[in-house]
C-alpha cells in the first residue's frame, strides 16, 4: 500500500524507523524489536540503511583499506519483515557510492519483492566530516534520484537491453525543519525541497524536532513556497542525556533550552526517561491536534521509549 493512500484515508497513524542490524548480531533481536510494535499497528516500518566505511586491517602482514559494509544490506532485512509480519516496509534508498546503472539496478531489485514506497536519499560522505563526492557517474543530489524513479514511472529505463514494466515507487523524500547540514539557509534548504518535489517526490518525512511550534511554522513556510504534497513529521522522546548529547553534537539537530535544561536537572536516569517520554507525549497529541495525520518515530535501541509513547497517543 502507498503511503499517499494511508494519508489520504484521512485515520491517523504512526510509523517506525529502525536501522538494521550489525553483521554480527543474531537477526532474533532485531524482529524482537519489530514484533514491540505489532500489537499497536504500525502503518508501515522504515528501514534506514548505513554506509560504508572505510575500515584498516592487515593481511598477510601487509595493511590495506577497504571500504566495509557493517550492517545488514535493507533489501534483505525490508524482505524478511515484509513476508514474516505482512507489514508495509518502506526501504531507504541512498544513490551515495553507486552510478545510476548501478541504482537503477538495485531499485529493479526493490521492485521485483513488491515494495510499494521509496525513501529517496543522497546519502553521507564515507568519512565523517568530508565534502560529499559522488562516484564517476553517480547523483550527486537527491532531487536527481528522484527523476529517475519518475522516469521508471514511464518505463524509461537506462539499460535498455531488458524490457520492463513501468515501476511505479511512492517516493518520500527528507525535509529538515531546522535545514540540511549542508544547505548556506533555511530558504536555499527549502529551494532544494521544492525541486525534489517538482522532480516527482510524493510526500516528505521530517527530520527529527522536539519543537511543534518549529515544525508548524516550518510547514507553513513550505506551503507558501508552493509545496502541498503530504508531510509527515518525524520525531523521538529524549529519554536520556546521551542521546540527548547525541542529537546535538553528532545529528546537529537544536534542542529546545527549556528541554534541555528540564532533562538536565534530574538526577537520576528514570526520571530523565520519564520526562522524555512526557515531552514526546505531548508533542505527538499537539500536531495531530493541528491537523498532522500521520507521525513518524525514529528509534534507538530495543524501541521500549517508542512503545511507551504510542501506547498512550494512539492506543487511548
Amino acid at each position: 500500500m502507498k503511503i499517499t493512500e494511508m494519508i489520504n484515508s484521512g485515520k491517523k497513524f504512526f510509523s517506525i524507523e529502525v536501522s538494521p542490524p550489525p553483521k554480527n548480531k543474531s537477526i532474533k533481536t532485531f524482529f524482537s524489536t519489530i514484533e514491540r510494535f505489532l500489537p499497536y499497528n504500525p502503518a508501515y516500518i522504515s528501514i534506514t540503511y548505513h554506509p560504508l566505511k572505510i575500515t584498516q586491517i592487515k593481511i598477510d602482514t601487509i595493511a590495506t583499506e577497504y571500504f566495509q559494509k557493517k550492517h545488514c544490506h535493507p533489501l534483505g532485512i525490508c524482505a524478511a519483515i515484509k513476508y514474516k509480519y505482512g507489514i508495509e516496509v518502506m526501504p531507504h534508498f541512498v544513490c551515495a557510492g553507486m552510478t545510476k546503472v548501478q541504482v537503477e539496478e538495485a531499485l529493479i531489485d526493490f521492485s521485483f519483492l513488491e515494495f510499494d514506497n521509496i525513501f529517496a536519499l543522497r546519502g553521507d560522505p564515507v568519512v565523517a566530516n568530508e565534502q560529499f563526492q559522488p562516484v564517476d557517474g553517480g547523483y550527486f543530489y537527491a532531487n536527481e534520484l528522484v527523476l529517475q524513479l519518475k522516469a521508471m514511472r514511464q518505463s524509461l529505463f537506462l539499460n535498455i537491453a531488458d524490457k520492463y514494466e513501468p515501476i511505479d515507487f511512492c517516493i518520500g523524500v527528507a525535509g529538515y525543519p531546522e535545514k540540511h547540514k549542508d544547505a548556506e539557509t533555511l530558504e536555499d534548504d527549502i529551494r532544494n525541497l521544492k525541486r525534489k518535489v517538482s522532480f516527482g517526490a510524493d510526500f516528505i518525512i521530517t527530520q527529527i524536532c522536539f519543537d511543534a511550534d518549529v515544525l508548524n511554522n516550518w510547514i507553513k513556510t513550505i506551503r507558501d513556497e508552493g509545496i502541498t504534497v503530504p508531510i509527515i513529521p518525524g520525531i523521538k522522546p529524549l529519554t536520556s542525556i546521551s542521546q540527548l548529547d547525541a542529537m546535538k553534537n553528532t545529528y546537529k539537530i537544536n534542542i529546545p533550552q527549556v528541554l534541555e535544561d528540564k532533562l538536565r536537572s534530574f538526577n537520576d536516569k528514570q526520571s530523565v526517561y520519564q520526562y522524555g517520554i512526557e515531552h514526546c507525549i505531548d508533542l505527538s497529541r499537539k500536531l495531530l491536534d493541528t491537523g498532522t495525520t500521520g507521525i513518524h518515530y525514529f528509534t534507538m535501541g530495543n524501541g521500549k521509549d517508542i512503545e511507551d509513547v504510542v501506547k498512550r497517543v494512539f492506543c487511548n
